[in-house]
């Protein structure tokens, strides 16, 4: 199993794309696509079912195991054909397992994966990641970096999918750490911006408590990419100080970026000092896709 210590950006070379062939995992698997052709790539198209979880409304008639199983093969087979026909090395797989976000990693296990990618729903649908499985589990349980498409990710066209502008959120741990990694090694894949961010979540204090910690967070800020290959890189640092999740969707939106990279902690799943969730906002609200590393 590869380590986040050992991801960089030519070492891409297994992607798990896992699906309920819902629209927004459509969207998902055309982000797939492009990222495995821009890495040359292959790619494992899963779809994992729950046989205690019906959710597509396209199957009331369907009744039996084997009918819905059936069903999804049929699905599944056409997706993987799509991903052939781009020239894309595919393998399908269609397995069953409860919970469903167990299988998916199963599946990530067995190929060696490099990276998950995923579709997520609404912010009401966040608890459910293709049939019923929990986003949240699947990212604190995942040892690759799992990049996640939502509901208001851009439209992207088929091709070799470059990333540009991206937002690297950071509280100074060592998952955000390993999460800088990855975002510069998509950064010099793609010769991509780097905009590193801090959020101080700071709604409880006056307004002049942001003055008197500016200096003190920017310099820690600094000192982290300093050290980082991200100092090298060359990069734009942004202290914000609010909501974590409204901070950091607010400056993805002003730099138009077009990924953001988060290193949210296994046990407390985001930042230190920000409650849990906040991390599912930033999935679900996004207009561009999520990159988590532990």
């Amino acid at each position: 199993m590869p380590s986040v210590a050992t991801f960089r950006c030519n070492a891409v070379r297994r992607v798990v794309f896992g699906t309920d062939f819902s629209p927004v995992a459509e969207r998902a698997a055309t982000y797939a696509r492009g990222l495995a052709l821009s890495f040359s790539a292959k790619v494992d198209v899963v779809h994992v079912f729950d046989p205690d979880l019906f959710l597509n409304d396209d199957e009331p008639r369907l009744r039996t195991f084997d009918e819905r199983l059936e069903v999804r093969s049929k699905r599944l087979d056409a997706l993987g054909a799509a991903f052939s026909a781009m020239g894309v090395w595919t393998k399908t797989e269609l397995a069953v397992a409860q919970p469903s976000w167990a299988g998916l990693l199963k599946a990530a296990e067995d190929a060696s994966a490099d990276l998950i990618v995923v579709a997520t729903r609404s912010k009401a649908q966040l608890k459910r990641l293709f049939v019923g499985s929990t986003v949240e589990e699947l990212i604190r349980h995942a040892t690759q970096p799992v990049l996640t498409v939502g509901p208001h990710a851009a439209v992207v066209e088929d091709g070799p999918l470059r990333f540009k502008r991206i937002v690297y959120a950071t509280d100074f741990t060592p998952e955000a750490e390993k999460a800088a990694q990855c975002a510069l090694s998509f950064a010099l894949h793609d010769g991509a911006s780097v905009h590193v961010c801090h959020v101080v979540d700071c709604r409880a204090n006056p307004p002049e408590m942001e003055d008197a910690a500016d200096g003190e967070v920017r310099e820690n800020l600094e000192r982290l990419i300093a050290a980082s290959p991200l100092g090298e890189y060359g990069c734009e640092l942004t202290v914000a100080y609010g909501a974590p999740a409204q901070a950091i969707l607010a400056l993805a939106e002003k730099v138009n970026a077009d990924l953001i990279v988060l290193g949210p902690r296994r046990h407390s799943f985001w930042l230190t000092h920000v409650r849990r969730g906040v991390s599912l906002e930033v999935l679900a609200k996004a207009q561009c896709p999520v990159l988590t590393v532990h």
